[in-house]
């Protein structure tokens, strides 16, 4: 399962323009914090394929450092021709080992080659009055994307998954488009990038899909809308004949590169040919946008519709784990480190204290004061080293999120402590916040590092939640801050 992201950024290609559309999860909803496109260079992509993997990885680099968006974790449009999309009954008999019905499948399908076949399948949900297992088979030439990708990586944009375009939209549009239609079936169709797709969701499950790629010329000439016409007249006829299919109204949504000021005459002349089906037309201009923010919803864990494809290869998928995995260890390392510094300084702090009372006050017990000191810190260290095989800390900085940001919030916390202060304890439960615990000479030292905190551009708000100073601690005031860790939008 693909690790659970609190933010995550899309890239759409469509049409000649690169999408991107960051969104984040928050309580429950999806948010848009960013959204930018920008023309995809000259040669970069030809007849549905990534010619040029550098001049496109440049461009959408640039975008990102123009919208302040840093490296975090990316889902990319697929972008290969040809690709096969096809929904599959499975046999009793392969019920056991899907993957190699499926497999067996493609092969049928000449002019992918099977051995770089770039192949992934999700279940659908069969009709209550079926008791058919069905899945949704996605194919492409590996080829096609594979080198692409790891280009991407070189040049630094860094993609977590890869999945069609049409997938992305029906996750964004499901809950407005599907969902609040039970009794409806709707047909989308998606003209772009020269393949028309598609798709019926029938009592809010898939229930058929289909590609096929058209000459380009198409689009310029007078029969264009009829040629839409016939496409989507033949699926619906095709359900009107089936007796097996429950007969129930028509949503049609097509979505096109159609102009603003063409969509109302095209939404008239396509609805008369089209009845009793209702339509609704929508530009690319318009979809791009939803495409890539559906892109993005994928590593929120929002899987609308059900549909979950990846056709990221796999060697990447195992060079990003390990890479996440290398990530994870040095930040355990950074923290472990950290709270050694400023355990170190704060005992510091106390020595030379407990050296000038015993000064001032005449005492001889310096000697014995600064060992029990020692062996204080010496205890500590050996705690630090015990939380850095805690596997809850190794949980709490696993997702790429986290990893990116902690090197910011942790160097902020330890610019922000003062000498006379000491941390104990630090407790992120969901990376949206942090807990720290302490010890501190005094109680000014506590307000000046609340103070401090403050000023770091990664918190949104801290504070103290209580401050105290038991009998028999030398003195020594406790105290607990909760830091409400900033949404860097721009930033991170």
């Amino acid at each position: 399962m693909m690790p659970r992201s609190r933010t995550a950024l899309g890239i759409s290609i469509s049409e000649g323009r690169i999408n991107l559309a960051l969104v984040k999860a928050s309580r429950g909803s999806v948010r848009l914090l960013k959204a930018d496109s920008g023309p995809v260079p000259a040669g970069a992509i030809e007849h549905g394929n990534i010619q040029d993997a550098k001049a496109l990885a440049k461009a959408i680099k640039k975008l990102k450092i123009k919208n302040r968006i840093r490296s975090r974790r990316t889902v990319f449009s697929l972008v290969a021709s040809p690709t096969l999309m096809q929904i599959l009954e499975l046999p009793d008999d392969a019920r056991s080992n899907v993957r190699q019905f499926v497999n067996e499948q493609v092969k049928h399908y000449a002019v992918l080659p099977m051995k770089t076949a770039a192949v992934d399948f999700c279940g659908i949900t069969s009709s209550a009055k079926s008791s058919k297992h069905r899945v949704l088979l996605v194919a492409t030439d590996g080829q096609k994307i594979a080198p692409a990708l790891r280009t991407f990586n070189t040049e630094g944009v860094s993609i977590d998954a890869v999945e069609p375009a049409w997938i992305a939209y029906i996750r964004a549009c499901y809950a407005q488009e599907v969902a609040r239609r039970p009794d409806t079936n709707l047909l989308l169709a998606m003209v772009c990038d020269g393949t028309v797709t598609l798709s019926v969701f029938s009592k809010q499950t898939l229930d058929f899909v289909r590609t096929e790629r058209f000459d380009p010329d198409t689009l310029q000439s007078d029969e264009y809308l009829e040629w839409l016409a016939e496409k989507i007249n033949a699926v619906l006829t095709f359900y009107e004949l089936d007796a097996s299919k429950e007969h129930c109204a028509w949503q049609v949504t097509l979505v096109a590169d159609i102009r603003s000021e063409s969509v109302r005459g095209t939404t008239e002349w396509l609805s008369a040919r089209l009845s009793p089906a209702k339509l609704q037309v929508r530009t690319l201009e318009h979809a791009r946008l939803t495409m890539a923010a559906g892109l993005a919803m994928k590593l929120l864990n929002n899987q609308e519709g059900g549909l979950n494809i990846d056709l990221l290869p796999p060697e990447l998928k195992r060079a990003k784990l390990a890479e996440t995995r290398t990530l994870v260890i040095a930040n355990v390392a950074a923290a472990v480190i950290l709270l050694m510094i400023l355990s170190t300084g704060f005992f510091v702090a106390k020595v030379q204290k407990a050296i000038a009372g015993a000064r001032q006050a005449g005492h001889t017990q310096v000697r014995q004061d600064t060992a029990t000191l020692l062996s204080e810190q010496a205890l500590v260290q050996e705690q630090i080293t015990d939380i850095s095989n805690t596997l809850d800390m190794m949980d709490n900085v696993l997702s790429a999120e986290s990893v990116l940001r902690w090197g910011q919030v942790l160097a902020d916390i330890r610019l922000a402590t003062p000498q006379a202060v000491q941390i104990t304890g630090l407790v992120s439960s969901d990376n949206s916040k942090v807990l720290l615990d302490g010890r501190s000479l005094s109680y000014v030292a506590v307000y000046q590092f609340v103070d401090a905190l403050k000023t770091s551009e990664n918190m949104e708000s801290v504070s103290l939640i209580g401050t105290e100073r038991p009998s028999g601690s030398d003195g020594l005031v406790k105290y607990s801050i909760r830091c409400l860790l900033a949404d860097r939008k721009g930033a991170r």
